[in-house]
């Protein structure tokens, strides 16, 4: 009976292994002849076009808290924000210090 078992459990992995192989080899002749066709368009003088979903139509936006402004997204005017904050505060002096 275990040896039974045993060679059942083999037989059944050999066929889970077969299956896959050929799915493998399936999927790999299928992308194979796409880089064909693709190569032979490039040969051809096509040019690859980027889908619509990859593309942005404008640049986005980041939002900077300390002025309530947008900007295009990279660095933000840092030099601008620093000189329109007070340097400090003018209700405070030295005697208001304890």
């Amino acid at each position: 009976m275990l040896v039974f078992a045993i060679a059942t459990f083999f037989t059944l992995v050999c066929v889970a292994s077969a299956i896959a192989l050929a799915d493998c080899w399936v999927r790999g002749r299928y992308t194979f002849e796409i880089l064909r066709e693709e190569r032979a368009l490039l040969e051809a003088g096509f040019v690859p076009m980027a889908q619509p979903a990859e593309q942005r139509v404008r640049q986005a936006l980041r939002f900077d808290a300390l002025t309530g402004q947008s900007y295009p997204s990279g660095r933000l005017p840092v030099q601008r924000v620093i000189a329109d904050r007070p340097r400090s505060r003018p209700d405070l002096t030295v005697t208001d210090v304890a």
